[in-house]
């Protein structure tokens, strides 16, 4: 199964498997149609005649539609009737080339059933009608969800836009300043590869406690990282702030990092506990998902990216867990590449450093010294 490279249990974005799997539906209908006998032009004529009772019963769907949105014209269309009816039946120019299909096929093909217009335009309104009242044709889960996540109408895509915009983009451009203001005051203890970014944990299960160590003993606070204050939607020297923790591993320190909960998955989490919200726990699971994978896409691009790193994880239940060494690994990952980017040259290649060498005395075996000049020879 396609995943994403965050977490296993992330999916990547919807391909295109729907339209093959109509496309060889297409051809095998096609080939079931062709070992019938039927004549082509018959297939042909039966097909339009068909396309076209769809596209008229349509027709009649949005009308319906059309009936509600008259009542709202003011407050969704800014009093705009054409564009109350554009949402509703579409391009009028489609719609009008589409009911002069419909009655040409009515009025010039053969009709084998011999029933008139009027009636078969009226059994396809009495279609449509039910229809829309017995919910016949409601979109299933999965469409739902594909058009929700091609058009960026989830949940998870607007927290993950405002997490960005309203927060990450103003704390990272200055972060390794405040984290030297910080080694400063403390003895360097935010020292390492590791220990300069902002590792952001992303739980998938929502679970955001406000104090890190009821998630992990092991995860000590240790100080604050200097506040970064700035003016914000009317709010004056708004204060941004950070906290350094400590890892323990047996006991002892092992590593140092500027860590913090992804608040955004704590509103997801009081939006599913919230009966009003309509959210329930599959639904909020797979807006986890979607937040993690959004985010993960909008810093792909963005600049200064390069000062935090996203930590998605999913604690099952019974499942021996530990969020400090989860944290740990990502630490040491994160080491191992800073040691790997240092020690490469542009061409992947080691490239030892030759100002940084002692200098070597380079004796000649030769009993007399050779002149500078070598024309002399």
């Amino acid at each position: 199964m396609p995943h994403s490279s965050l977490h296993p249990s992330i999916p990547r974005p919807r391909g295109h498997r729907a339209k093959k799997a109509a496309f060889v539906l297409l051809s095998t209908c096609l080939a079931a149609l062709w070992e019938l006998g039927e004549p082509a032009d018959h297939i042909l004529r039966w097909l339009v005649l068909h396309l076209a009772s769809e596209q008229l019963g349509l027709l009649f769907k949005g009308l319906c539609s059309l009936a509600e949105e008259m009542c709202h014209v003011h407050s969704r269309y800014q009093g705009s009737y054409w564009r109350a009816v554009r949402a509703c039946l579409g391009c009028p120019i489609r719609c009008g080339a589409l009911l002069l299909l419909s009655c040409y096929c009515y009025t010039f093909l053969p009709n084998t059933a011999g029933l008139p217009f009027a009636w078969i335009v009226a059994l396809l309104g009495l279609s449509q009608a039910l229809n829309i009242l017995l919910d016949l044709q409601g979109l299933a889960p999965s469409v739902v969800s594909t058009i929700c996540e091609q058009r960026n109408f989830n949940v998870a895509h607007g927290l993950a836009w405002s997490y960005y915009i309203g927060y990450l983009r103003l704390i990272l451009p200055g972060l390794q300043a405040r984290i030297c203001t910080y080694n400063q005051r403390h003895n360097n203890t935010a020292r390492g590869a590791g220990s300069c970014k902002l590792y952001i944990l992303l739980p998938l299960d929502c679970g955001v406690p406000d104090n890190l160590s009821e998630a992990d003993p092991n995860i000590r606070f240790l100080h604050k990282l200097p506040d970064q204050s700035a003016d914000r939607a009317g709010i004056k020297g708004r204060v941004y702030t950070n906290s350094i923790y400590e890892i323990l591993e047996n006991g002892k320190p092992v590593g140092t990092c500027i860590l913090e909960y992804a608040t955004p998955l704590q509103t997801l989490f009081a939006m599913s506990q919230d009966s009003r919200a309509g959210f329930s726990r599959e639904e909020r699971l797979e807006q986890a998902k979607l937040f993690c994978q959004t985010l993960a896409d909008i810093l792909a691009d963005a600049p200064d990216s390069q000062n935090c790193r996203l930590i998605v994880y999913l604690e099952a239940e019974g499942s021996s867990f530990s969020l400090s060494q989860e944290i740990l690994k990502h630490l040491k990952q994160e080491e191992k590449e800073e040691v790997t980017v240092g020690t490469l040259g542009p061409s992947g290649v080691p490239e030892p450093s030759t100002l940084d060498q002692e200098p070597q005395l380079l004796i000649s075996g030769m009993d007399q010294p050779l002149p500078l000049r070598t024309d002399v020879f």
